[in-house]
């Protein structure tokens, strides 16, 4: 049976059923909630006006041998007519003031920051608090007792009665993976499909979009975005500011690594030719592709993954004392560049008897690339990043433990 993608329309109670009983679900990758009041209004004006709303995408994906059904593209919709069935909604700030924790904050940004007329990012002032629908889901019914909390406000005045939901409508596209599909196969089906999903309304981030693509594979979570390096962040007032992008510096060291001639197609300047290298990157990891398009060195991690040398990265940041904050990503790189290459792709310990020197020398290095010509004001030229590269490699390759040279 090849792949098939099938189409139709449930109403809106029977969407509202299907959530509940966790028919359908939402992968874990999926971003959190987003919408604002005026937001979800204007969704219920155009259900009142049986006007055209996108449909929503549900994926048939095989996990440990079940199918299940998960939502690929239509959350925000699903969500939004959820809490118009018990006409409530989010005040975010109510929320941010009670979870001070639940802001998602943006990746650091490789940018000019005193440069005005800089594009901003697809990150960029988008605010969101972690919360889903399964907030308000306990034992496949509505759990009443969480929406007595202040943060959820009555949303219409006067409630939707049960004939607007049976009466409503909601198309859907549903796609399937042949039957005999391997996890490989279905791995590569489902990044397709992302790709060829037009995202409407709010952008995703980098980092949503990102792990889309690897959604099958949880045990790479850690790997590209591991949850100890969450408090490490250039904190600005400039548009750089942000948690770290780990990613950047796994893909680059891995085609440091595997074509030892640079870098090769990464954008520099240009942020989209970047995401694209990155998104490449991740896509050979995910595939398992030693001879991929961009020669990255996917040895590691190795199959099956072990999280032995992220650990090892924790171990060797708190014994090293690595700092959590930076003023800026010439800063941040240097302290990273040559620590990821080490611990992670080497896999070498380093001497954190010594670590006042290396902090030292990385210090004393920072200061010469800040007052190097502008570098400080053009950080995401391709000339200052390898600078970058190179010094921190050099730096942190003196300073390995001696059984490990």
């Amino acid at each position: 049976m090849e792949n098939k993608v099938y189409y139709g329309e449930y109403s809106l109670a029977h969407w509202i059923d299907l959530i509940q009983k966790e028919n359908i679900i939402l992968p874990w990758y999926q971003r959190s909630f987003v919408w604002d009041k005026p937001q979800i209004e204007n969704l219920i004006k155009t259900l009142d006006n049986n006007q055209f709303i996108p449909p929503v995408v549900i994926g048939a994906v095989r996990k440990d041998g079940e199918w299940q059904n998960y939502i690929l593209d239509g959350q925000q919709r699903l969500t939004s007519i959820l809490l118009t069935k018990i006409n409530k909604y989010i005040d975010k700030q109510e929320f941010i003031s009670q979870k001070p924790n639940s802001e998602i904050a943006q990746l650091a940004e490789d940018v000019d920051p005193e440069d005005e007329n800089a594009d901003e990012s697809a990150d960029s002032q988008i605010k969101i608090i972690k919360w889903t629908f399964r907030e308000i889901i306990k034992n496949k019914q509505i759990d009443h007792a969480e929406l007595n909390n202040s943060y959820y406000k009555q949303l219409l005045a006067i409630t939707k009665d049960n004939e607007f939901f049976e009466k409503h409508y909601l198309g859907f596209a549903y796609v399937k993976p042949k039957n005999d599909v391997t996890d490989e196969q279905q791995s590569k089906f489902y990044s397709d499909t992302f790709r060829n999903i037009n995202v409407g309304g709010i952008k995703l981030t980098r980092a949503e979009s990102r792990k889309s693509l690897y959604f099958l594979k949880e045990s790479l979570r850690d790997y590209f975005a591991p949850k100890f390096l969450e408090t490490i962040k250039i904190e600005t007032s400039s548009k750089e500011s942000g948690i770290i992008d780990f990613i950047k510096y796994l893909s680059i060291l891995a085609q440091y690594s595997g074509n030892h001639e640079g870098l090769y197609r990464y954008g520099g300047r240009d942020w989209e030719k970047n995401e694209n290298f990155y998104q490449k990157y991740i896509m050979s990891v995910v595939e398992n592709n030693a001879r991929n398009e961009l020669k990255f060195n996917i040895s590691y991690p190795i199959v099956p993954y072990t999280d032995e040398r992220m650990q090892n990265l924790k171990a060797n940041m708190a014994q090293l004392e690595i700092p959590k904050q930076y003023g800026s990503i010439i800063e941040m790189d240097m302290y990273f560049f040559g620590l990821v290459n080490e611990v992670i792709f080497k896999n070498k310990q380093l001497d954190h008897t010594k670590k006042e020197a290396l902090k030292d020398e990385i210090e004393r290095r920072i200061v010469v690339l800040r007052n190097t010509e502008n570098h400080k004001l053009n950080p995401n030229a391709l000339k200052y990043l390898k600078a970058r590269i190179w010094a921190s490699l050099e730096i942190y390759s003196k300073y390995r433990r001696e059984e490990n040279v």
